[in-house]
């Protein structure tokens, strides 16, 4: 069996009609959701870039890898990457797009090409001639970080990076041995910053059919590492409403653009005949907020940021929704299940190549994502910690090899998601919750002890 592996990056999954967006713009995405399986609950194992793709990768906590944000690097030793386990069966493996798992010397696939961004328009600035008024962009205004948040792209759908690593993806097909089974990845930046969209697709959405938080006072009970961090290096309290509604405009217009894309390869793919048994997996690294919480960007652990989508299609996938919360890590172990290979140990998060072949839900098992704030100059070094346990939600700074190095309530956050979808109410440090609390620190601390390669200090 073929895999074809589309990754986006910082995609949100309101972005997406087959999540219940009732604003989303994404008729190809749909369709694959259609035919086959959607994780509604599916968290990234890191809310930021670099970690979350070394994690995927390897299928191991980022404990384990002790990879946690950009600024990290994974050593060669523990670059185990499950992708070679498809080249040491026979596999033609390629990824075109973007890889930024940061491990120098070291390649996840055989064939590695393509480009994060394009000529046109970089992170912080547009690199071809515009007239800033009908391009309507807005700027994160901060010497900090000076974001590209919303744009017109210069150029058509055929100029932008998603595009050209489409096309370069369809020559690798055509050109590939067809006696080989395939590993393709295509990888693409959208809708990551910088979040530009040629026209129409712009202003394809209505900023007014847009329902989310503007953040408006929610921030009385943020614990301080939100507060004095990602409030503000990434605090949507920094726009006018009319920008925040551009810049949600253009993000899920992004999307849409996305979308036709992924749709056009998805069409020539299937005419080349390179879909004819091949399991179709879409995913993101991460999501991102779009002032929801007060926030920009990524790297909580709220749900805009820390839950992705996830669909699979293909043969032996059986379809419909699976609703019981699981890791964006069990992407490759699923998919080499499937394909009927073996996965070597160790690997920290489950297949659920029964779930998706016998339709229904998998066990239920905690949910886990780690991340340093680091790379922001923010308590470089103290790792954060998230555990999703049925409906609550709990985060907290831990050491996964001193537990006594921090307070227990450093950085507190617990959310009942049932009742509080939207996690405006933090229920940490209330005493009726202390044993809820206590009971997600202690599979925090259980799941450390479990991936820490050394005996803890």
């Amino acid at each position: 069996m073929n895999v074809l592996w589309i990754l986006t990056d910082e995609q949100r999954t309101d972005s997406l009609g087959c999540y219940a967006s009732p604003w989303a713009w994404t008729p190809s995405l749909d369709a694959l959701a259609a035919r086959g399986t959607v994780f509604q609950r599916a968290y990234t194992p890191s809310p930021v870039c670099v970690s979350a793709r070394a994690a995927i990768l390897t299928g191991q906590s980022n404990v384990r890898l002790r990879v946690l944000n950009n600024h990290h690097a994974l050593e060669p030793k523990r670059a185990r990457f499950l992708t070679r386990v498809f080249s040491g069966a026979g596999y033609a493996t390629a990824s075109f797009g973007k890889h930024h798992y940061n491990c120098p010397g070291v390649q996840a696939f055989d064939t590695q090409a393509g480009k994060v961004l394009d000529d046109r328009v970089s992170y912080t600035a547009y690199r071809a001639p515009f007239a800033d008024a009908d391009a309507d962009v807005v700027y994160y205004p901060t010497e900090f970080r000076h974001w590209i948040l919303a744009g017109r792209f210069p150029g058509a759908v055929a100029d932008t990076a998603e595009a050209e690593n489409a096309d370069l993806a369809l020559d690798w097909l055509r050109r590939r041995d067809r006696g080989r089974p395939f590993l393709l990845r295509l990888s693409l930046n959208a809708p990551h910053t910088p979040v530009v969209a040629p026209a129409p697709y712009d202003r394809l959405i209505d900023p007014g059919a847009i329902s989310l938080s503007t953040g408006d006072g929610e921030t009385s009970e943020l614990p301080r590492a939100i507060r004095e961090n990602l409030c503000e290096k990434a605090g949507s309290w920094r726009l006018t409403a009319r920008q925040l509604g551009r810049c949600r405009q253009v993000y899920y217009g992004r999307v849409a653009f996305l979308d036709a894309v992924v749709g056009q390869f998805l069409d020539r793919a299937e005419s080349l005949g390179a879909l004819d048994d091949t399991l179709i997996v879409f995913t993101s690294d991460h999501g991102c907020h779009l002032g929801d919480h007060g926030l920009l960007q990524k790297q909580s652990f709220y749900e805009e940021s820390v839950r992705v989508p996830w669909i699979v299609a293909g043969p032996g996938v059986a379809g419909g929704q699976v609703a019981t919360p699981v890791s964006a890590g069990s992407i490759l172990p699923t998919c080499l299940e499937l394909a009927g290979l073996g996965c070597p140990a160790p690997v920290d998060f489950p297949s659920l190549a029964g779930a998706l072949r016998e339709g229904g839900e998998p066990p239920s098992e905690p949910v886990f994502s780690d991340i340093d704030f680091g790379i922001w100059g923010y308590r470089d070094g103290d790792r954060y910690a998230m555990v999703r346990e049925g409906d609550w939600k709990l985060a907290v700074f831990r050491d996964p090899r001193d537990k006594g190095r921090f307070p227990p309530d450093d950085g507190l956050m617990l959310h009942h998601l049932a009742t509080d979808p939207t996690e405006r109410v933090n229920l940490a440090g209330r005493p009726e919750h202390g044993g809820i609390a206590s009971r997600r620190i202690a599979l925090i601390d259980r799941r450390d002890a479990e991936v820490i390669e050394e005996p803890p200090a």
